[in-house]
């Protein structure tokens, strides 16, 4: 008889199965997990996605990022975050501890937030240019799109900042246009100007 050394998980689980069914084992595994380590554990027959999200700064406070839409990222389902960094020197960064941890190392106090491009539930589809993609999915996907297209930060035509500025008078109305319309390009026909 060979003794094989089991770790604390399997032995919490052997343990469990003792008391309770299997399934009901596993689910106190899970949850002593998420407890320990803060992640989620993730079945394959779970149907869960990736959920996108940007990085806002409203106020640099370090000098270094700028303001605006400074990185972009993903919330894994099991809880984790994966964050790439915009700008000359680009980076990314992995969270075991996800959003939470985002947004305590990168907040600073309100000075900057993450901002979901996709909702809980939400499917992500991607633009196909042809507009091979179908009918039920595209309203979705350029609401989105749109969404991301407004609230991104356009400079202003006199200083160039795209922060709030004390210029008078100045409009940003053509710079917003220009943003929405190169959001959409994929949705457009080059040759005609209609939605493909």
């Amino acid at each position: 008889m060979t003794d094989k050394t089991m770790t604390a998980v399997e032995a919490l689980l052997a343990f469990a199965r003792r008391a309770v069914d299997a399934e009901a084992a596993q689910a106190l595994v899970d949850e002593a997990t998420r407890e320990l380590t803060g992640r989620t554990v993730v079945r394959p027959e779970q149907q869960l996605v990736p959920l996108r999200f940007t990085v806002r700064r409203h106020h640099d406070v370090t000098g270094v990022s700028g303001d605006g839409n400074v990185a972009d990222g993903v919330l894994w389902p099991d809880g984790t975050a994966s964050v790439r960094w915009r700008g000359e020197h680009p980076s990314a960064v992995f969270w075991d501890r996800g959003r939470v941890s985002v947004e305590f190392i990168h907040g600073h106090q309100g000075a900057t937030e993450v901002v979901l491009v996709d909702q809980d539930g939400e499917q992500p589809v991607m633009p196909t240019p042809t507009g091979a993609g179908t009918v039920a999915a595209a309203p979705l996907v350029v609401r989105r799109v749109l969404e991301h297209a407004l609230r991104r930060p356009v400079p202003c035509p006199k200083c160039e900042r795209t922060s709030t500025c004390r210029c008078a008078g100045a409009d940003r109305t053509e710079a917003r246009i220009d943003a929405v319309l190169g959001a959409l390009a994929p949705w457009l026909n080059s040759g005609t100007g209609e939605a493909a």
